[in-house]
């Protein structure tokens, strides 16, 4: 194999690009945007997900803006603990999260893939479809069809290309989502902590710090919202709503009062899943295989993963394809169907209208959770350190 296609340029695509070209093959990413164009919000990113931007050799662009994250802190209005997971209490060496603007590791994923000769961004380009033939596979997009020897799906979440050629995907809307926005950590939050905080399972804030300006702090705000609900959201609905959120969390009042409807984006969730995500001369990584609500902080860090372990098992010996994609996904599949499973299992608990979701989190997870041995399982869980197998990366010194 020579010849690669990539048909999303999100931080997969971007990941998938870099790596594949530095062993040699010749890279084209297809992207839909008319111009460079991060999508989403800031976002956790786990210590195997750093380990692979090492790899790519743009952690340390990355961490000039990043926002080390030391654990997480759920609470009820009330002030009941749910969660406080600190990577510190992880066994081995030292580790921590990061949080980082979309935007921050997109653009030093950008400009590392276009400094090598060997990648090639088409912007503006919507493929149409990928035409698999014997030992090539066909890109159409814009009128013109162009042979690859591997095209790889990457084109997120809400792509519905993978299902013209995975008849068994999975795609299911989840019932939620949320209004998410950037604005000033306010000063009374610690800085290294990713917050929540919960009504019953219906109401949900979270504020993760993803940048650092000068003495100050940019935090991702995330409110959590029924997707109907969202659909039917106006602008002239917008001022009962911010005064819903600065009364829910009185802290992040100064921070939310400039804000306007226009400063808040929504974002929706799905459960995502395709049981063999190649076929032929087309494999699937990212969200357009696998997304999950958000609920575990994984999405960034499994998308890279996936890129890493992918450019890890190919070869340039043709014949191995069938073999090399196979080997990839028996490192990927028992992580991905974990992180899945746990998600749909911990969305209903935060993201409901469920009396028994809210009476199990707070009176029988939460508690338990604080057993040791179930305190393990969950910081193992967030720090996406469980079910590697052959994807296991090590962060370097």
């Amino acid at each position: 194999m020579e010849s690669l296609a990539i048909v999303g340029g999100g931080i997969g695509g971007l990941a998938s690009a870099i790596l594949l070209s530095k062993k040699g093959y010749k890279v084209t990413i297809y992207d839909k945007a008319k111009s460079p164009q991060p999508v989403g919000a800031g976002f956790l990113l786990q210590p195997p997900g750093q380990a692979v931007l090492h790899k790519l050799g743009i952690l340390d662009k990355v961490l000039e803006q990043a926002v080390p994250i030391v654990g997480l802190q759920s609470k009820t209005l009330s002030g009941r603990s749910l969660l406080d997971l600190q990577y510190s209490r992880l066994k081995g060496s030292p580790r921590n999260g990061l949080g980082v603007q979309r935007s921050t590791i997109y653009q030093a994923l950008l400009d590392e893939a276009l400094s090598s000769s060997l990648v090639n961004m088409n912007w503006d380009s919507n493929v149409e479809e990928c035409i698999t033939k014997g030992d090539v596979v066909s890109v159409v997009c814009n009128e013109t069809k162009v042979d690859y020897d591997l095209c790889v799906l990457s084109s997120g979440s809400n792509s519905t290309m993978a299902n013209k050629y995975f008849k068994d995907r999975i795609h299911r809307p989840y019932g939620w989502g949320c209004l998410w926005t950037t604005f000033e950590l306010p000063g009374t939050l610690a800085p290294n902590i990713l917050h929540q905080r919960c009504e019953s399972s219906k109401k949900m804030m979270g504020i993760l710090p993803v940048r650092k300006s000068g003495e100050k702090y940019e935090a991702a705000l995330y409110w959590s919202m029924k997707s109907a609900d969202i659909e039917k959201l106006k602008r002239s609905d917008f001022p009962a709503l911010k005064n819903e959120i600065m009364q829910f969390w009185p802290d992040a009042k100064n921070s939310l009062e400039h804000l306007g409807f226009d400063d808040f984006i929504a974002a929706s969730y799905n459960d995502n899943w395709i049981p063999k995500p190649f076929k032929g001369r087309i494999v699937a990584i990212g969200d357009i295989s696998h997304a999950t609500s958000p609920q575990l902080g994984q999405g960034c860090t499994m998308a890279l993963l996936d890129a890493w372990s992918l450019a890890k098992h190919l070869s340039k010996e043709d014949d191995s394809l069938e073999s090399s994609l196979e080997e990839w996904w028996n490192t990927r599949k028992y992580q991905l169907s974990y992180v899945r499973q746990l998600s749909k299992f911990l969305t209903p608990l935060f993201q409901s209208e469920s009396k028994l979701c809210e009476v199990f989190r707070d009176w029988l997870m939460a508690p338990v959770g604080r057993l040791p041995v179930f305190d393990n399982v969950q910081l193992k869980t967030l720090a996406s350190d469980v079910l590697l197998r052959g994807a296991s990366i090590e962060l370097e010194e």
